[in-house]
């Protein structure tokens, strides 16, 4: 693992903790009730359910272009390295 990789983990993760935190507090009263309507709190389900997987389709979207983009470019570096008599 590079200090790249393990810098860009780092970021994310806490991205990830500070958004959760905001959407929690923005989805709660001062006294901590739920500031969601009764109608949306007894409608969770089948609704919730297509956003977590439209949302996870999202992010594994992403990630196999991301992995797709990282064999492109090493395999260009090595086409270069080869040209270049380096590899």
């Amino acid at each position: 693992m590079t200090v790249q990789t393990a810098a860009m983990g780092l970021v994310g993760s806490a991205t990830t903790m500070l958004t959760r935190r905001a959407a929690r507090k923005a989805m709660h009263r001062r006294g901590g009730a739920p500031a969601l309507a009764r109608a949306a709190r007894e409608k969770e389900g089948f609704v919730t359910f297509l956003l977590l997987a439209a949302a996870a389709g999202v992010a594994f979207a992403m990630a196999d272009v991301l992995l797709e983009q990282r064999k492109h470019r090493a395999r260009k570096e090595g086409e270069l390295l080869e040209a270049r008599g380096r590899f």
